[in-house]
């Protein structure tokens, strides 16, 4: 569930990544290479440095490196078709280039450009990979030539200070409270408060309840069976509201939960600031390699 920075990993010389979901379902994260996404069937939630985008079937999404986000498709039979990609690539003229927004005018033949790319990865046939690099190239050029642009902007450092939280929050999780994270980011709670919304999405005490659950989780998967001791370790101030927060985000009960259960914040906020419990189904069904 923390947020995280993501390690991706190419096979052999590869640089590109070819893969479909259905009904994706990410956590907050950022890596250094960079994501193309388009959406295939149905229709995602999409936040990308605490911008909120709903993207439909046919709408296609350049997500650039270091870009904090996360991807929830907004039906269990949505497809989204992703290219992943090292900046590198495109660097010679994208460097000191961004997009003005991560939706584009149109999909520049991504369904065209992803089928050749994930049919060349997998059959790994001669200079494969510079192939993959180049079709990605000529994608990315077409997009750079056509969307609106302005200048990269250094990440400032209170972006920075912010991953560095995330890392805090984790370590701390079993006491952190709004006022710790007011304290290491310099700024007032309340600011901080909406801060922390604007840039993740999420509420703070959401976001903590979620890494603590994330932890009991573990806990209980390693057999500490005892509901009272892991709910005092994780930091919940009574078992009856670990219960609560427990069951609300993961759909069961500390002590009914599945053997093989993998806790993938399913929770997500509806547009009441409610909790939706579903529990998500996300599926890689097919893949260039085995990340």
């Amino acid at each position: 569930m923390s947020a995280t920075k993501e390690q991706w990993k190419y096979g052999g010389g590869e640089r590109v990544w070819a893969g479909t979901y259905r009904n994706s379902q990410n956590t907050l994260h950022w890596h250094s290479d960079c994501e193309f996404i388009c959406v295939r069937r149905g229709a995602a939630t999409v936040v990308c440095d605490g911008v909120t985008y709903k993207p439909t079937e046919g709408d296609a999404m350049f997500i650039d490196s270091e870009c904090l986000h996360r991807i929830n498709a907004n039906t269990p039979d949505t497809l989204i078709q992703t290219l992943i990609f090292d900046r590198k690539i495109i660097n010679d003229f994208a460097g000191e280039l961004a997009l003005t927004a991560p939706v584009l005018s149109n999909d520049y033949g991504a369904a065209q450009v992803y089928a050749q790319t994930l049919k060349e990865l997998t059959e790994k046939g001669a200079l494969y990979s510079y192939r993959a690099d180049a079709r990605v190239r000529q994608l990315m050029l077409d997009v750079f030539a056509c969307e609106q642009t302005e200048n990269k902007k250094v990440k400032s450092k209170t972006d920075e200070k912010l991953r560095a939280l995330f890392a805090e929050i984790y370590k701390h999780y079993d006491s952190y409270t709004l006022d710790d994270a007011a304290r290491f980011m310099g700024m007032n709670s309340s600011y901080l408060s909406r801060f922390f919304t604007a840039r993740t999405g999420m509420h703070f005490m959401r976001y903590v309840n979620a890494v603590k659950v994330e932890k009991a989780v573990e806990m209980l998967s390693r057999g500490e069976n005892n509901v009272t001791e892991v709910a005092d370790k994780c930091g919940f101030g009574t078992i009856r509201n670990f219960n609560r927060i427990f069951k609300l985000l993961t759909g069961y009960s500390p002590s009914s939960l599945p053997d093989d259960y993998t806790f993938t914040a399913a929770a997500t906020e509806s547009d009441d600031g409610g909790i939706n419990p579903t529990l998500f189904d996300c599926e890689l069904i097919e893949c260039s390699s085995i990340r």
